[in-house]
């Protein structure tokens, strides 16, 4: 992700999450996200940090117009060609992600309680080990 690229990131976080992150956040933290473009459009992102031999995934979303297209998997994909584990946080009712990262090995291995400060929402705890 470049500087050029924060407004439309900003603008499909702000459409795809009722608690979404600021732009200042993405701005400081703009080397540890991918973005997915068509053509000159960015149609989605992840964002990434690296813990010792972990890597969290720290935010993902695809804008809703290019959603079940392959787009979060390719996301996904391009993360998990290293070979470290993977933890993510996933809201309990996002039942549609959670089928996304048990199709690429990721497990549920705990809870956070009232994770999501924007409904005070469970998140599980999910991790994926080197392939």
């Amino acid at each position: 992700m470049t500087e050029k690229d924060l407004p439309a990131v900003v603008a499909i976080e702000n459409i795809s999450f009722s608690a979404p992150k600021s732009e200042s956040v993405f701005r400081e933290d703009e080397h540890k996200y991918l973005v997915a473009k068509e053509g000159d459009q960015i149609i989605g992102y992840i964002g990434t940090e690296k813990i010792l031999d972990e890597i969290h995934v720290i935010n993902m979303a695809v804008h809703p117009d290019f959603r079940r297209k392959g787009i979060g998997n390719m996301l996904l994909e391009k993360v998990l060609k290293k070979p470290d584990t993977v933890y993510l946080e996933v809201r309990e009712t996002n039942i549609a992600a959670q089928k996304l990262y048990e199709k690429y090995g990721f497990k549920v291995v705990g809870s956070r309680k009232k994770y999501y400060q924007d409904n005070d929402e469970n998140a599980y705890t999910m991790k994926r080990l080197p392939q």
